[in-house]
């Protein structure tokens, strides 16, 4: 099983044209890309004719890709099909459309989608509430890598009781969106965030996915951001899997050092890599290599060694 890709977010800061990082892929003996957040608009001529030349495949597309020469802060989030807000949601809606007709242009079998953050909120000492962010990973740093499995019940509280606004301005998005992905045969794939607040959960992308039950409409695992969640008391690996693993599509694959130090080359962390094949191991999944711009050359090729390896043994039992 040798269909490894890597995102082009690995170049980000080197100033590279398309040719010279398609080539690039090359070097490191991996034939398919995915299509970072970071992909210019005026890049997808050279990424086609990059792609074409070197025999790459590009296999998936990052949202939101590609950026306008508009947008100066380029990122995953400056939209979110969730949002609450109509005006801003709709903004996302045009947005998502952009980065499906680039992977209908490029051949991309799914688009990779960060939900967005759900604002949640506490009550206050005296009348009314104050916004809370999760407190999750400090006390569990606090507490020597062990989650606080009080405060996860506490938040989770918390987010339940504002996640429904988010759940019904998503569902008003894929009412809008999906009928496109349909037609050009391209999956709209949520990836599991780092963070307590983001959206959706394992448990609210189900939730969609009985509502919109397209095939076009899926998961993707982010293996570095499931070991963090997992490690801080946020949605365990399986639990997220027995929610949303049927309908995963794809996956970005990296290792975690520490408690949150992710996007390290694969095998050089924590990651129990094992426990993931049932999932990593599907024929026809997508799988894509996300390590860090800092992660050096050498450790790349290391890592694609021991994905290589891992893959072999699957196959061969």
């Amino acid at each position: 099983m040798d269909d490894l890709a890597l995102s082009t977010s690995y170049f980000a800061g080197r100033r590279l044209a398309p040719a010279e990082m398609a080539a690039a892929v090359r070097a490191l003996g991996l034939a398919r890309v995915e299509l970072g957040y970071l992909t210019r608009e005026t890049e997808l001529d050279g990424w086609e004719a990059a792609a074409a030349a070197e025999g790459l495949t590009v296999g998936s597309v990052h949202a939101f890709c590609p950026v306008s020469a508009a947008e100066p802060f380029p990122g995953p989030e400056i939209h979110s099909l969730a949002e609450p807000e109509a005006r801003r949601r709709g903004a996302a809606v045009r947005a998502t459309l952009r980065t499906l007709d680039c992977a209908a242009r490029l051949g991309a079998r799914a688009v990779v989608m960060h939900g967005g953050r759900v604002r949640m909120r506490r009550a206050r000492l005296l009348l009314g509430s104050a916004p809370y962010r999760s407190r999750l990973s400090e006390a569990c740093a606090a507490r020597g890598g062990r989650p606080d499995w009080a405060l996860v019940e506490q938040e989770r509280g918390l987010r339940a009781e504002a996640a429904g606004a988010w759940l019904d301005a998503l569902a008003a998005s894929l009412d809008a969106v999906l009928p496109y992905f349909e037609e050009a045969g391209v999956t709209l794939a949520f990836e599991n965030l780092p963070g307590f607040e983001a959206f959706p959960d394992p448990a609210e992308l189900a939730l969609l996915r009985r509502r919109f039950p397209s095939p076009c409409l899926g998961a993707w695992y982010d293996v570095g951001h499931g070991e963090r969640k997992a490690r801080v008391g946020d949605w365990p690996q399986a639990e997220t899997l027995d929610f949303t693993g049927a309908f995963t599509v794809g996956a970005h694959l990296h290792d975690v050092r520490g408690l949150e130090e992710d996007h390290q080359a694969p095998g050089m962390g924590a990651v129990d890599w094992g426990a993931l094949r049932p999932l990593l191991g599907r024929p026809g999944l997508l799988r894509v290599l996300e390590p860090s711009p800092l992660v050096s050359e050498e450790a790349l090729r290391r890592g694609i060694a021991f994905l290589r390896a891992f893959f072999s043994e699957g196959m061969d039992r």
